[in-house]
């Protein structure tokens, strides 16, 4: 069958349906650059355009045989089906950007929560060290940065001198520096 045939688009339907590779070849040559321009003005991504393209030009092939198209539809038709692609392609992005958003936070959530015990772990370090404190240390200690009381006020509530208030407040956080780079 000569090629010029092809241009009646019932022999070209005919000539696609009984797998004449004469008549793909022409149908790709006539279709493929107007399907490409399509594609590009939906989608604006050159790669997925040369993709899309190629992946409706085969599927096309494959389902040659049960195609039905009335006369003068074969154009739409492939073209709808290349918009389906498009949308398919779209549609599975969306899944795999939705998935790995959702990876994110789960990673995020796992960071703050391993952040969370690790502080939790540190805090409770560090009360124990408080506690592993020789009394009238820990109640200096406690006194100042717990409850926030100036060294003289701590002076006068526990009856001892401010020099006293200095040296056990020093001995507590030199134990405590010294333990918790131990442990932290």
């Amino acid at each position: 069958m000569d090629n010029n045939n092809y241009m009646n688009e019932k022999f070209l339907l005919e000539g696609l349906i009984k797998g004449s590779e004469v008549a793909y070849a022409y149908f790709f040559n006539n279709y493929y650059k107007d399907l490409c321009n399509y594609l590009l003005a939906i989608s604006g991504d050159s790669e997925l355009t040369e993709e899309i393209a190629q992946q409706a030009f085969v599927k096309l092939w494959y389902k040659r045989e049960s195609l039905s198209i009335q006369d003068n539809a074969l154009k739409p038709y492939f073209f709808r089906m290349a918009y389906n692609l498009f949308i398919d392609a779209k549609r599975k992005e969306k899944k795999k950007y939705k998935l790995l958003e959702h990876l994110k936070v789960e990673a995020y959530s796992n960071l703050v929560d391993i952040d969370s015990s690790q502080y939790e772990q540190k805090l409770k370090l560090i009360d124990d060290e408080i506690e592993n404190l020789p009394d009238q240390c820990k109640r200096v200690f406690i006194l100042g940065k717990k409850e926030g009381l100036k060294y003289q006020e701590i002076s006068e509530k526990l009856h001892i001198s401010i020099k006293t208030v200095e040296v056990h407040m020093s001995k507590a956080l030199k134990r405590l520096r010294t333990q918790l780079t131990i442990f932290l």
